[in-house]
């Protein structure tokens, strides 16, 4: 069984208890999701004091070694009365998926299970937690070869070009769209399969998990989040965000996920010379403010909860 809390900044125990349901650490999994900045975390840590759990991060940035603050991952004195896991291990120039993730998850979840501890997924990616609840298609891997191969054709023909022949490919695709990361993903299955991605995205899915409770949907008031989001931003660029992108500057490659994620990518920008810190900055909080209003859409869209709490 897997328990869904859609978090906000509140405590959960005004609304309900999950202490009073007697969870089984050899079937259960409690996952705390919602948009970023709303209190996830400390939620996760309160419960798994109070029910024998440890924390799994379902965070695509998270897992990610040098980039600390920008990703908002949970500082070592809020994490050392819990066990954590699956934070801060990958290298920054790994471009490491959702189906490398889901691997690393059964692998924690064996020694999780074997000390009999509740697992508690706490994060906001929502392609990461679709593929724990739905499992992913059954996609085969792609060589280095034809990434390769796909990488030089968008560089020689250029992104327009390109979105008209994966439109083409598959006539599904946006011609909207200009994710350079999900346009190359596209080309890359259709060259490696001879198939396009709405055909994979048809079959079946490994399915994870057989039963899900959807009970509570927590919805916060959208500006004051993104104050909150803001505020927070800031208190990341004072303490050192800065000095973590500086770090990982000569070695990522601009085309990997982590150099386009949240206050990483414009902070390159500033490095490069292309904008100022103050658009650094002022860019990034857009784009996590817009990140946010994604994210609320998502959940409330793939998560159906049985009662919404307005706080």
């Amino acid at each position: 069984m897997i328990v869904v809390i859609m978090s906000s900044t509140v405590n959960f125990e005004k609304s309900f208890d999950l202490t009073k349901n007697k969870y089984s650490w050899k079937n259960d999994m409690i996952i705390i999701a919602g948009a970023t900045c709303t209190g996830k975390s400390s939620i996760a840590i309160e419960l798994a004091k109070k029910i024998n759990g440890v924390i799994i991060n379902a965070d695509s940035v998270q897992v990610y070694k040098d980039i600390n603050l920008l990703s908002a991952r949970p500082r070592k004195n809020e994490m050392k009365d819990v066990p954590h896991f699956l934070y801060g291990y990958v290298d920054t120039n790994i471009n490491f998926s959702v189906s490398d993730w889901l691997l690393d998850l059964k692998s924690a979840l064996i020694d999780i299970r074997k000390y009999q501890k509740v697992p508690i997924l706490v994060g906001g990616s929502g392609l990461y937690l679709n593929a724990v609840i739905n499992g992913l298609s059954p996609i085969p891997n792609i060589t280095q070869k034809t990434k390769k191969q796909c990488l030089s054709k968008f560089n020689q023909i250029g992104i327009e070009k390109f979105k008209e022949l994966i439109s083409d490919i598959d006539p599904s695709f946006k011609r909207t769209n200009n994710d350079k990361h999900r346009l190359l993903r596209a080309y890359n299955v259709f060259v490696e399969t001879g198939k396009n991605m709405s055909y994979w995205h048809s079959l079946p899915r490994e399915k994870k998990i057989d039963k899900v409770i959807y009970p509570f949907l927590f919805c916060l008031d959208r500006k004051t989040l993104y104050n909150k989001c803001d505020d927070r931003f800031n208190k990341m660029i004072l303490e050192g965000g800065l000095a973590e992108v500086k770090s990982i500057y000569h070695k990522v490659d601009r085309s990997l996920p982590i150099a386009k994620s949240l206050g990483v990518k414009w902070l390159l920008s500033y490095l490069d010379k292309e904008i100022s810190l103050e658009e650094a900055i002022s860019l990034s909080m857009r784009d996590t403010r817009r990140y946010v209003k994604r994210q609320i859409t998502w959940f409330k869209h793939n998560y159906i909860p049985y009662k919404i709490i307005n706080m």
